[in-house]
């Protein structure tokens, strides 16, 4: 972990515990908060995905030309 990474992460959690989170709750917010991106851009692979499959499988049973 670098220095400034730590910083940061340290100062988030000193501000969550100055507005009454617990250190647990701190911890699981700044989790949430560095990974919830890499949730979105899963979802958005499963999403588009599933619309290629849709559209391979129209082209498949001549319901979409190509």
């Amino acid at each position: 972990m670098s220095e400034q990474s730590y910083t940061t992460e340290n100062t988030g959690l000193q501000d969550l515990l100055s507005m009454g989170f617990s250190e647990i709750e701190a911890m699981r917010l700044i989790y949430m908060r560095d990974h919830v991106t890499e949730e979105i851009e899963y979802r958005e692979m499963v999403e588009e995905s599933r619309r290629l499959n849709f559209i391979r499988w129209l082209i498949e049973h001549d319901r979409l030309s190509r």
